[in-house]
């Protein structure tokens, strides 16, 4: 038994050690798998495809690496102890459980910490902006304009419910259709 402790406490450490330093120099990380939404969706998912039960989003390559460290490691140091098989067995366990919980709550907060950085156009509405190309007239095609929304500045399609808006004009955003387009009205 001490080999298998001791394959899992190297193994284990050492894709431990190397997810830490390509963490540490911006190679990636695995925190979106631990809750269960692969990279690049969106929070306003319908869900589907992701019907895991709690169980299963504890599995990262972070937290099944952690497992095996930890069970290696008190089963080496509890078998140098001289415990019984079943007590090192259950300690060793226990204590690659208790790691494999730890680091995947500490990734699923880690996750949160991200920013997705996408921009709501909701919030758009009645901001101003100024138009970038033409708007034509009674939304008979779509213009662009250019305003802060979120801080950022954003360059967006536009329609005009009335008059034509000349490239230039300062302009009120009155809507948002929900193709991402705005609907603006000149500002007076």
């Amino acid at each position: 038994m001490s080999t298998v402790f001791l394959y899992c406490a190297a193994i284990g450490g050492t894709l431990l050690a190397v997810q830490f330093l390509m963490l540490l120099f911006g190679f990636g990380s695995d925190a979106d798998s631990v809750d269960g939404h692969a990279a690049g969706h969106d929070a306003g998912h319908d869900g589907v495809g992701h019907d895991q039960g709690a169980f299963l989003k504890l599995f990262s390559l972070q937290t099944l690496t952690t497992f095996a460290t930890f069970f290696g490691l008190v089963g080496l140091l509890t078998q140098s102890m001289h415990w019984s098989p079943l007590a090192v067995a259950g300690a060793a366990g226990l204590a690659g459980v208790a790691a494999l919980w730890f680091v995947a709550r500490l990734m699923r907060g880690l996750a949160r910490l991200q920013s997705q950085g996408n921009v709501d156009l909701a919030n758009a509405v009645g901001h101003l902006g100024k138009v970038y190309l033409r708007v034509p007239a009674q939304g008979q095609g779509q213009g662009r304009v250019l305003m802060q929304v979120q801080g950022r500045t954003v360059e967006c399609a536009a329609v005009s419910r009335d008059a034509e808006i000349p490239t230039g004009a300062e302009v009120r955003v009155v809507a948002h259709q929900d193709d991402d387009v705005l609907v603006v009205e000149p500002q007076h």
